[in-house]
């Protein structure tokens, strides 16, 4: 007598090895998405400090004054609503994110606009690592009047105006 050797379906192993190649390879997606998202949300803020130093020229120049009043201050940009949407014209971006702050030192004549990045350190590392191309300084405190190193410790990330 000759046996049916036709099978008719997938054997429990076979669909196990699938659904483990599939995982694997879902789970290096996921890593390289988030390496991504990681690298945009840096460019983002580069690309926003950027436009934000020319809008805050260009309003110095139709103003003969710095953001924020006759005199350098740290008040938050986030509150001067006027000053807010008058810069905002400048620019392309309408949407500009709220983490986003003028200041400055009035003895020095340093004016800089700096971005609260928190603790996001996958944004972070993308932002160290842009750091001499980009021209880039961080520091630990809101009210810093002078350029310091972009590292690890940084909460803020800024760029000088002039």
């Amino acid at each position: 007598m000759k046996k049916n050797t036709k099978r008719e379906g997938f054997t429990l192993v076979e669909l196990l090895i699938v659904i483990v190649v599939i995982g694997v390879l879902s789970a290096m997606m996921m890593l390289s998405s988030t390496e991504a998202v990681s690298s945009a949300k840096a460019a983002d803020i580069v690309s926003d400090l950027r436009n934000l130093k020319t809008a805050a020229l260009a309003w110095y120049a139709d103003n003969l004054d710095y953001v924020g009043g006759t005199k350098i201050n740290n008040k938050e940009f986030n509150n001067l609503q006027g000053e807010r949407a008058s810069i905002i014209k400048y620019m392309n971006n309408e949407n500009i994110d709220t983490k986003y702050d003028f200041g400055g030192n009035k003895t020095t004549g340093t004016w800089f606009v700096w971005y609260n990045i928190g603790s996001d350190t996958k944004v972070k590392e993308k932002l160290i690592s842009r750091k001499s191309s980009t021209g880039l300084w961080g520091t630990t405190t809101k009210n810093a009047t002078q350029s310091g190193d972009l590292d690890a410790s940084s909460t803020y990330v800024g760029m000088f105006i002039r």
